[in-house]
């Protein structure tokens, strides 16, 4: 039986002895058209993969188009330099290749010269190695080179899907580029933003240190030119009025032997001798008062106040103790103004009319409160003095004047004021103030 011809396999006649060379020449063109076809919808499909796995299918797929043992994609230095991969590479049997180093010389040689190239166009190098640039905004930026195994001519139909896979690789690089300096970009703008944020805060806080200084100074200020008035006053109590109360009772002292026969005269002369001593007595407390600083001593305070106590006032017969329990505490400068002046009102008290011997200030820093105390071993009586103090705030001849400023005194700083029996047999007095002092003035 006769082998079936042409024309029965193919269901074609033709007349012309070459139709069947053109049929297979225009079949295997098909064939690769069709090849690289599904080529192409490789690389697309792997678009939305990312740049690395589009270049992966690009350099897969060129290998397959063009039957190349070599295929190499590489970008220039300095071009796109945030995008990634820089080089893709395969070797025989598609062994991944992604450093150049691990190129043989027969390719390298082809990978440079396509990088170093100005061409735009796909092209085929004399040693038949096949070159397609990746051209962006109309710049070489890289290659894409196919070399080894046989010797081939590309066709014109091989270079154009090269081309369109060269084009589909740049665009997915310079994405990556763009996304990543959009990213390095968002990172420095966040950046950017935190130091904005600190360097607001440190101005934020550097300005508040700015108000406090200005008002530290302010403060310092009023406390210069209050403590200058009050030196002044003090100069002027000594150097007036002291004098003249002084100078007042020497004239009843010079005054009563004349009337010594006049008892009644007599015996007021000495009332009034023993007033100007008890006045002398206090305008030199009050001297001694204004002419301190009125804020207590820098790293002393309270304390250091009632420390001088005993110096400051004339104590005759009276030994006086000043105790400091507990871990002092800083306090408005009013407050121990205040305290000081109870403390300094409750001696004046000891010494005139109590008869006393002994005497002493007790102050406690408790973790709730300031306790301010003075005892003594005098004759005075706790009820006899809250009836007084009542009576202060009825009478207005200037007796019991000093209880009242002393209840007043305890009022202003929010402190509470007793009168006991001490234990050494006399009187104490007690001053409460609760701490912190947030209603305090100068608090």
């Amino acid at each position: 039986m006769a082998a079936p011809g042409i024309s029965e396999l193919t269901g074609l006649r033709s007349s012309k002895p070459s139709w069947y060379a053109e049929y297979r020449t225009t079949a295997e063109s098909l064939h690769r058209a069709l090849g690289a076809l599904e080529h192409v919808a490789r690389v697309l499909s792997a678009t939305g993969d990312g740049a690395d796995a589009l270049c992966r299918a690009v350099v897969d797929a060129t290998a397959e188009h063009l039957g190349s043992p070599w295929v190499v994609l590489a970008l220039r230095d300095g071009a796109l330099p945030l995008a990634r991969p820089r080089l893709v590479g395969r070797g025989p049997a598609g062994v991944p290749v992604g450093e150049p180093g691990a190129l043989p010389g027969v390719v390298r040689g082809p990978v440079l010269e396509g990088l170093a190239s100005a061409a735009v166009e796909p092209w085929q190098t004399a040693a038949g190695a096949v070159v397609v640039p990746l051209v962006v905004d109309g710049e070489p930026a890289g290659a894409l080179v196919a070399c080894g195994g046989p010797r081939r001519t590309a066709t014109a139909a091989d270079l154009a899907i090269l081309r369109i896979m060269g084009n589909q690789t740049a665009v997915a690089l310079l994405s990556d580029h763009l996304l990543a300096g959009s990213e390095a970009l968002r990172r420095q703008t966040e950046q950017l933003y935190t130091e904005a944020e600190q360097r607001a805060g440190d101005l934020a806080e550097r300005h508040t240190q700015l108000a406090e200084a200005e008002l530290r100074l302010d403060v310092a200020a009023q406390r210069e030119a209050v403590d200058a008035e009050r030196h002044r006053i003090a100069r002027e109590l000594h150097d007036s009025v002291a004098q003249h109360v002084l100078s007042a009772g020497m004239a009843i002292e010079w005054c009563r032997p004349e009337v010594a026969h006049h008892r009644e005269v007599h015996e007021r002369l000495g009332e009034a001798k023993a007033l100007t001593r008890e006045a002398v007595e206090r305008l030199r407390v009050a001297i001694h008062a204004l002419s301190s600083d009125g804020h207590g001593d820098p790293g002393q305070g309270l304390p250091a106040l009632l420390g001088r106590l005993p110096a400051a006032q004339t104590l005759p017969g009276m030994a006086v103790a000043v105790r400091v329990e507990g871990r002092p505490r800083a306090l408005p400068a009013a407050v121990e103004h205040s305290l000081f002046r109870v403390a300094s009102e409750c001696l004046f008290n000891t010494v005139q009319h109590a008869g006393a011997g002994r005497c002493t200030v007790r102050l406690a820093y408790r973790p709730a409160e300031v306790r301010l105390s003075v005892a003594d071993d005098g004759t005075g009586d706790p009820d006899t003095l809250r009836r007084a103090l009542r009576a202060s705030g009825r009478q207005h001849d200037g007796y019991h004047r000093g209880l009242g400023n002393m209840a007043s005194r305890c009022a202003e700083m929010g402190a509470t004021l007793r009168f006991t029996r001490a234990r050494m047999g006399g009187v104490r007095v007690e001053v409460r103030l609760p701490v912190p002092l947030a209603e305090v003035p100068g608090g």
